[in-house]
């Protein structure tokens, strides 16, 4: 039987813990902790020290210049290492990190074996895609990453796509596929002012744009499913802002990704994400 730790109980945690639970016909011990007590049900140290392989799931939100807040999921890591006795877990980082974090994450704290995994979950479906992923992406030691690509094999099956590669890669893919959704709901909200300006039927322009294969129909709804314009919630904008400043660090002037933060700012000037504190932004 596997051993699973589950640290942090958000919407991301959660899904990780069901999906391994026997209730969805995997026979694994589930173990969860949470800092906040209503959430936990297990220590961390019996979490850090009774399990094969630990999910970290704890939020990286912005600082008030857009640049990633990594206090809390550094805090995390520090106090698995400090509980670690003479298990030798691998440490699966599901959070949005920039590149380079992991590799730094694995430097300062080498007692532990870490692996990137990060999560492709919607919030309000979380449980769901969790279970029908379309592909597994692992960053970091081969070693590790193979012993983690075996274990979700034994869970889904072996046909299911894995990526195994190095911390870098993995975590700019995440930021890929947030970026790119962001863009294209910016770019929707455009397309959506030209079609009302116009007096044109804009669900016959969407039908007609997502009828190209090349299209996909996610994130293609104005407004979205929350009911306004452009986007919210704890990732996007948190992760876009984490990328511009990412990439202005490397001397990178990214005018695309600009572009759809500067559309997002223009359709949603409430900035609802800026109260998600603590998830989106720092408290």
């Amino acid at each position: 039987m596997k051993n699973i730790g589950v640290v942090g109980k958000g919407f991301v945690g959660s899904a990780v813990a069901h999906g391994f639970s026997p209730a969805v016909g995997y026979n694994a011990n589930v173990l969860v902790y949470d800092k906040d007590p209503l959430k936990s049900v297990d220590s961390l140290d019996d979490v850090v020290n009774k399990s094969d392989f630990i999910f970290v799931s704890v939020p990286t939100p912005s600082n008030k210049d857009g640049s990633i807040s990594l206090d809390i999921l550094y805090a995390c890591i520090s106090e698995i290492e400090d509980a670690l006795k003479d298990n030798s877990p691998i440490v699966l980082v599901r959070s949005t990190v920039v590149p380079g974090t992991c590799e730094d994450i694995q430097r300062k704290f080498p007692k532990l074996r870490i692996v990137f995994n990060p999560e492709f979950l919607t919030e309000r479906s979380a449980t769901f895609d969790f279970l029908s992923q379309t592909r597994y992406i692992l960053g970091g030691n081969g070693k590790d990453t193979s012993e983690v690509a075996d274990l979700y094999k034994d869970r889904f099956g072996e046909s299911i796509a894995i990526i195994e590669t190095n911390f870098q890669t993995a975590e700019l893919i995440k930021y890929v596929c947030n970026i790119y959704f962001a863009t294209k709901v910016s770019f929707l909200n455009e397309m959506k002012l030209i079609s009302d300006s116009i007096d044109a039927d804009w669900e016959k322009v969407i039908e007609g744009f997502i009828r190209d294969g090349r299209v996909g129909s996610s994130h293609t709804n104005v407004p979205g499913h929350d009911g306004k314009l452009g986007f919210g919630g704890s990732c996007f904008p948190k992760d876009i802002q984490a990328l511009i400043n990412f990439a202005e660090k490397n001397n990178l002037d990214l005018n695309v990704v600009k572009g759809a933060w500067k559309t997002n700012l223009e359709v949603r000037p409430e900035k609802d994400w800026e109260k998600l504190k603590g998830r989106a932004v720092i408290d």
